[in-house]
């Protein structure tokens, strides 16, 4: 079963950072005068609408399966897993920033999102590659 759960979690990851990436290079890539265009418009409304559907639930789904890998799999307050749950966090808090910005954008008369989420995809991959790293690696 927990090979299971692992295979689960691997997939929900993966629509999470998957979804977050998609997302922060489009708000990366839009200006609010460009996003008022028909294209760029239907663009946003079909990533707010992957977001709520596919993105939030897949990182919901990646919390709750990574605790319980955690409770079943006896890990512990390990040093890698306590630096893992911290990019988590930042992950977390970071998808949720992007969420308001793809809303932000798709309002008529959008405000211009923060100029630090331009930064967004690069902090993605970089949490990916981190966490990656310290699963597989087990560092300290």
């Amino acid at each position: 079963m927990y090979i299971w759960l692992i295979g689960l979690h691997v997939t929900a990851v993966t629509l999470w950072i998957l979804g977050m990436s998609a997302a922060a290079i489009l708000i990366s890539a839009l200006d609010p005068t460009t996003a008022a265009e028909e294209g760029p418009a239907r663009l946003l409304r079909a990533m707010g609408r992957w977001e709520r559907r596919v993105t939030s639930p897949a990182m919901g789904l990646a919390w709750l399966l990574g605790i319980t890998l955690v409770v079943v799999g006896g890990w512990g307050f390990e040093p890698w897993l306590v630096a893992k749950v911290v990019i988590v966090l930042i992950l977390s808090a970071l998808h949720g920033k992007i969420a308001a910005g793809l809303r932000r954008l798709g309002e008529p008369g959008a405000r211009p999102v923060s100029p630090l989420l331009r930064f967004s995809p690069l902090a993605v991959i970089a949490g990916a590659i981190a966490i990656v790293t310290l699963v597989v690696v087990k560092p300290y």
